[in-house]
C-alpha cells in the first residue's frame, strides 16, 4: 500500500535527478564542443548541479518518513537484498554523495588531479541520476497485482515526467537568475527541449490510457481517471497544469521572445508532475491473489 510520502518521494527524486541529468549532459557536451546556443543554455541548466542533489535529498527524507521507524531504514539500507526499494535507496544515496563531492572538488584549486577527480565524480553522479530516474518509474510498474501500473508505459510516462519537471525547475532557476549574462539567450533553447519532452509525455500518457481503457483489469483505473472519481485531478492537474499550460506558455514565448510567461508554465508543469503521481496512485486498484477482489492501492 502507498501513501502521500511515497508520492512526494517519487516526485522529488525524479524531478531532482532529471534536473541534474539535463545539467550534466549539457556540461559534458560543452567539454567536447561549444556552440554559442549550448553555452547560453548552460547558464540555465547549471542550476541542476545544485538543485538536483538538494531536491533528491528532500525526496529521501520523505522515503525515510514513509518507513516510519529508524530500524526499518536500517533494514532497507544494510540488509543484503536485491529488492527495488533497496536498490533505489542506495542509488539515491550514491547520487547525492557523488554529486555533492563533485561540487566540493570543483571549488578547490584547479589542477590536473582535481579536474580528473571532479570528472569521475560527475560521471558517476550522472550514471546514478539515470538509475534514480528509471527507478522512479519502474518502482510502480513492478506490482503484478496492480494491473494499471504493471505496464512498461508507466515507467516511460514517469521518466518523461521526471525530465520535464526537472527542466521546469531549471526554467524557474533561469527566471530567478534572468539578469545574469547570457541567461535570456539560454531560455528559448531550454523551452524547445521542454516542448519535445512535454509532447512525448502526452503521447506516452495517451497510449497508456488507451491500452488501459481496453484492458479489462486496468480499465477500472483508466475510467476513474478519465470520467470517474479522479477525473478532476487528472484533467485539471495532470493534463491541464502538467501539459496544456506549459505548452501554451512556451508557444506564447515563441511568439513574444521577451515574455516571462514561461515561468508560469514551468510552475504549472511542476505542479502537474506531482498531480501525476497522486492521480496514478489514487486510481490504481490492487487485486487480491487469494480472493480476487479489488481494493485501492492507496492507504
Amino acid at each position: 500500500m502507498v501513501n502521500s510520502f511515497i508520492a512526494w518521494y517519487l516526485f522529488l527524486a525524479g524531478m531532482g535527478a532529471g534536473a541534474f541529468l539535463i545539467s550534466a549532459v549539457v556540461d559534458l557536451s560543452l567539454r567536447r564542443w561549444n556552440p554559442p546556443w549550448l553555452e547560453s543554455a548552460a547558464t540555465v541548466t547549471d542550476g541542476g548541479m545544485y538543485l538536483g542533489p538538494a531536491t533528491v535529498g528532500l525526496g529521501l527524507v520523505f522515503l525515510l518518513a514513509d518507513l516510519g521507524y529508524p530500524e526499518r531504514a536500517f533494514h532497507v539500507f544494510f540488509t543484503p537484498s536485491t529488492s527495488l526499494l533497496t536498490l533505489g535507496s542506495w542509488a539515491i544515496v550514491a547520487f547525492i554523495a557523488c554529486s555533492v563531492l563533485a561540487l566540493l572538488v570543483s571549488g578547490l584549486l584547479a589542477t590536473p588531479v582535481t579536474e580528473r577527480i571532479e570528472a569521475v565524480l560527475q560521471a558517476l553522479a550522472t550514471v546514478f541520476s539515470v538509475v534514480v530516474i528509471l527507478y522512479s518509474g519502474v518502482y510502480l510498474s513492478a506490482f503484478p497485482s496492480v494491473p494499471f501500473l504493471n505496464h512498461g508505459l508507466v515507467a516511460v510516462v514517469f521518466v518523461l515526467s521526471a525530465l520535464s519537471t526537472g527542466m521546469a525547475m531549471l526554467l524557474v532557476f533561469g527566471f530567478v537568475t534572468r539578469d545574469g549574462e547570457d541567461v535570456p539567450a539560454g531560455i528559448p533553447v531550454c523551452l524547445r527541449v521542454d516542448g519535445v519532452l512535454l509532447a512525448a509525455k502526452a503521447v506516452a500518457l495517451a497510449a497508456l490510457l488507451l491500452w488501459a481503457h481496453w484492458s479489462d483489469p486496468a480499465s477500472l483505473s483508466a475510467d476513474a481517471l478519465l470520467t470517474g472519481r479522479w477525473a478532476g485531478l487528472f484533467w485539471f492537474g495532470v493534463v491541464g497544469a502538467g501539459i496544456a499550460v506549459p505548452m501554451a506558455a512556451e508557444a506564447w514565448c515563441a511568439a513574444h521572445p521577451r515574455s516571462l510567461a514561461y515561468v508560469i508554465g514551468a510552475g504549472a508543469a511542476i505542479g502537474g508532475g506531482l498531480c501525476l503521481r497522486y492521480a496514478f496512485l489514487l486510481a490504481a486498484v490492487r487485486f487480491s491473489a487469494v480472493t480476487g477482489g479489488a481494493v485501492t492501492f492507496w492507504g
